[in-house]
């Protein structure tokens, strides 16, 4: 292990699924405007700028996942494609310093299970303990046509 930060803390995994939505920077800008203009009364609600509220809300769960859409937090999204056949790159497994967004109203939380609640040692946002940078993301893509293709990481 490369860093010692990187090795997750015995941690409970309960998984769910989810649907989610790709990043306003995979959208048209066409669309892109017509979600901003749907945005501005929901945002209002949340008290939340109307320019944020897709990205925060309804687009991209925080934390660790498998598959969905990357967060294009500090990168621009770009094809990405592979090094082997030239096919299109896919997210296999997301690694997040946190587990829910706190600019996200808690849109994202966990669902609730019946008398769930912190349990001993429960770390809140940061439940694995794993780090990526100054808390960031890290992806790993992969070659839909051909798994055993070289995999592609990339931090957000």
């Amino acid at each position: 292990m490369q860093f010692d930060g990187y090795l997750p803390e015995p941690c409970v995994l309960e998984p769910e699924q989810i649907t989610e939505y790709p990043d306003h920077l995979e959208l048209s800008e066409e669309l892109q405007e017509q979600l901003k203009q749907w945005s501005v009364p929901q945002a209002a609600e949340e008290d939340m700028d109307p320019d944020t509220y897709y990205d925060c809300v309804l687009s991209n769960a925080p934390g660790w996942k498998v598959g969905g859409w990357p967060a294009w937090n500090s990168t621009d999204p770009r094809p990405r494609p592979c090094s082997e056949c030239g096919t299109g790159m896919e997210v296999l497994m997301t690694v997040a310093t946190f587990e829910e967004g706190d600019d996200a109203g808690n849109s994202w939380s966990p669902y609730p299970h019946p008398g769930a609640g912190p349990y001993p040692g429960h770390r809140g946002y940061n439940a694995t303990g794993v780090q990526i940078g100054s808390g960031y993301r890290q992806h790993l893509f992969v070659c839909p046509a051909k798994p055993e293709h070289p995999h592609i990481e990339l931090m957000t």
